[in-house]
């Protein structure tokens, strides 16, 4: 069975090298795209998302990306492609802010 999913996310977590980012949580949102020739739990993946963010507070948007690029295809070893995207909305006034990976397998 073949799997498309397309999520979005929105949650606040430490991201960030700026001093104030390392001490108050901000809004980040995840664009996630993946394909796997088997079936993938958008509910499950969601929840690893938020929770590995949470855990990790990772310093820059890209290792992150990088991080939870791994993180995925270590559980899902039928995944064929993912486009993740992280976007800091608040860290500029008027801007919206972020970085994108896409990996095929």
């Amino acid at each position: 069975m073949q799997s498309h999913i397309k999520v979005s996310l929105e949650f606040k977590c430490i991201i960030g090298l700026l001093d104030f980012e390392r001490i108050q949580e901000q809004k980040v949102l995840i664009e996630l795209e993946a394909k796997s020739k088997k079936f993938l739990d958008y509910a499950k993946l969601c929840a690893r998302i938020e929770k590995i963010y949470k855990k990790k507070k990772f310093k820059t948007i890209e290792k992150s990306l990088k991080y939870i690029c791994k993180d995925i295809k270590k559980h899902h070893k039928k995944l064929q492609f993912i486009n993740i995207t992280c976007y800091k909305p608040d860290i500029i006034k008027n801007a919206r802010v972020g970085a994108s990976l896409s990996k095929k397998y």
